[in-house]
């Protein structure tokens, strides 16, 4: 009981956080690949990094039919052990404090909803209690340009003075950063007002941590 009471202390004078994680090479190693179209034929299949980093040619398209495959996840999706534990470690404080965990993928829907969460149950995530944010239903900008969105949506009326990030390419990293340095000034009034610190410029209203996934054992990295 002082032990709670100790962690209730901090959590009141620290602020509830969110953290935003990627899926493809962060929580699982996956298998599915980018087609790259021309003249209605396949000319290229790109791996999840190599898409990271591609741009199209004149008269390109992409295809993006096995990472819609809930099947082809469900089957060939590894789980990368040392993110999967920190979600887990994430649920396992959550219970003091009312922070959150968001999947912030690139994919856009998939075939079979049930098959796909079902997959992050056997890794022994709880995902019914995450929600999945599939940034590539989403009509325009890049990648980094609608993770940096959609992170803003939950942040924007300042219910969090901890905003994190777990993603494996760089790109989407140095985005999240730009935009958690750039607040709009109304966001920090916000954290300040919701959480009692106006006024004293001694606080920093939010901590921000970029971690990169640096390689397939979850090794991560922190970006400043």
């Amino acid at each position: 009981m002082r032990l709670r009471n100790f962690v209730n202390e901090l959590a009141s004078r620290y602020g509830n956080g969110i953290t935003f994680i990627d899926v493809d090479e962060t929580i699982f190693q996956t298998k599915a690949l980018i087609y790259v179209v021309k003249d209605g034929k396949v000319i290229k299949k790109l791996t999840n990094q190599e898409f990271n980093t591609y741009t199209l040619g004149e008269g390109e398209s992409w295809d993006f039919q096995e990472f819609t495959s809930a099947e082809l996840f469900a089957k060939t999706s590894i789980p990368i052990p040392k993110v999967v534990d920190r979600i887990k470690n994430m649920f396992r404080k959550a219970g003091i404090r009312d922070s959150r965990v968001i999947i912030l993928t690139a994919r856009s829907d998939f075939d079979d909803k049930e098959v796909f969460l079902n997959t992050f149950s056997k890794a022994g995530i709880p995902i019914d209690r995450i929600y999945v944010e599939r940034t590539g239903n989403m009509k325009t900008g890049t990648t980094s340009e609608r993770k940096e969105k959609t992170v803003l949506k939950y942040i924007k009326d300042g219910d969090y003075r901890r905003v994190r990030l777990i993603d494996d390419d760089m790109a989407n990293i140095k985005g999240f950063l730009k935009t958690m340095n750039n607040l709009d000034p109304k966001i920090i009034t916000k954290v300040k007002e919701k959480h009692g610190i106006d006024g004293d410029e001694s606080i920093k209203p939010i901590e921000t941590y970029a971690l990169l996934v640096v390689d397939e054992t979850g090794k991560l990295k922190r970006i400043q």
